[in-house]
């Protein structure tokens, strides 16, 4: 029996389903929590809409972490997202290493194995 892996979550899903109407939270409450701990940057409140409205904005890591601080989740979570939303790949772990992988390919192939172990020596 085969069991389709779950979709990958994105920045955008993130954050519409804790922000607006109806919510864990309204978009000023959102706005004002999302300063990213490592900057301080704090993104516009547009820039915030455009992400959780699936709108093009210009998303760097100082947003990510905004975006996480937030909406109270763990960075890499949502690091992980907006990798996948901007780029279509997937992150997973292996042997203690992150291999970046396109969905559906097995991020554990021998291939994998050989570079992880040739990056030890």
């Amino acid at each position: 029996m085969t069991h389709d892996a779950p979709e990958p979550e994105t920045l955008e899903q993130l954050v519409a389903e804790r922000v607006g109407t109806g919510r864990d939270m309204t978009w000023r409450q959102f706005e004002d929590r999302a300063v990213d701990e490592e900057s301080g940057h704090k993104p516009s409140r547009d820039t915030l809409w455009k992400i959780g409205n699936g709108k093009p904005t210009k998303i760097d890591r100082r947003v990510v972490g905004a975006v996480a601080a937030g909406l109270e989740l763990p960075l890499r979570r949502v690091q992980l997202a907006a990798a996948y939303q901007l780029t279509g790949l997937l992150v997973s772990e292996v042997s203690g290493a992150d291999v970046l992988h396109r969905p559906g390919a097995d991020p554990d192939g021998p291939l994998v194995r050989e570079a992880l172990r040739d990056g030890e020596g």
